[in-house]
């Protein structure tokens, strides 16, 4: 694709503030000792990273996810999830004090907004109406440029009870305001620890791996499995979309078309 940005998508590191600490079996501080190389070589203009980037919201924790991350070579932009800690979180990633931890930019001619979908204490999320109102008038203001929506949960059901009971609480708020700006191409989502990908109106609305351990997207009851960390890199020009995921494996997997990419049917 040529004149394409190139972002990639990291999610649910859930790294501890212990060295040599495991979450359920998976050492993120080594995985993403093994990621960050991987992710210089692709050379994006933006690496995103959606949430649950620590487990326990500690500073050590948050301290140990700078040192890591410091060797990557493009500007890092991150939204929390609800393993974050939100005063930890403000101070590792430069935000002032209280303020809102929503964010917008452009890079290269396409607007990229992050958006914090966590409710302190709960696993599942929720936007107010105060940030709605803000992502409205975002969009209002840009009509015509490709935007690039991130947030932590998932906003649409993904059908397995126990996620989607800690997913996006009243998502029809968003769901309605995306109907109305076409614009908006990508929903990019974590929190569910698995890939997914549908069409929903003019949007693509994915998931990505998590680069800790990832959860069965066929088990009703929460189960681990052993398939492998991995991220997503998005390829935007003009209108048009493409993205691969990435593996530990080494396995490359590009997606489906957009026409080719299931229509999600609520």
């Amino acid at each position: 694709m040529r004149n394409a940005i190139r972002i990639v998508q990291i999610s649910d590191l859930h790294l501890l503030g212990d060295p040599g600490s495991c979450t359920n079996g998976v050492d993120s501080a080594a995985v993403l000792e093994r990621v960050v190389p991987l992710v210089n070589a692709l050379a994006p203009d933006l690496v995103v990273a959606t949430g649950d980037l620590t487990d326990d919201g500690t500073p050590a924790a948050y301290h140990r996810l700078r040192q890591l991350l410091a060797p990557l070579r493009a500007p890092l932009r991150a939204c929390p999830g609800n393993h974050d800690d939100r005063q930890a979180f403000r101070e590792a990633f430069g935000f002032v004090a209280d303020a809102p931890l929503r964010q917008s930019l452009a890079v290269a001619g396409v607007r990229l907004v992050l958006l914090d979908s966590t409710v302190p204490g709960h696993s599942a999320g929720r936007l107010p109406e105060d940030d709605l109102a803000w992502l409205e008038a975002e969009c209002a203001a840009h009509p015509d440029t490709c935007t690039c929506v991130f947030l932590h949960h998932q906003p649409l059901p993904i059908y397995v009870r126990w996620l989607d009971a800690v997913g996006l609480q009243h998502p029809d708020g968003l769901l309605q305001l995306l109907a109305r700006h076409p614009q908006v191409r990508v929903v990019a989502h974590g929190h569910v620890h698995q890939p997914r990908r549908w069409r929903y109106g003019a949007q693509l609305v994915a998931s990505v791996p998590a680069l800790a351990y990832q959860i069965s997207p066929l088990s009703q009851e929460p189960q681990i499995t052993q398939d492998p960390p991995g991220f997503r890199c998005l390829e935007i020009c003009g209108n048009e979309v493409r993205d691969c995921l990435y593996f530990l494996d080494g396995r490359v997997v590009p997606e489906p078309a957009w026409n080719a990419t299931p229509i999600y049917i609520r």
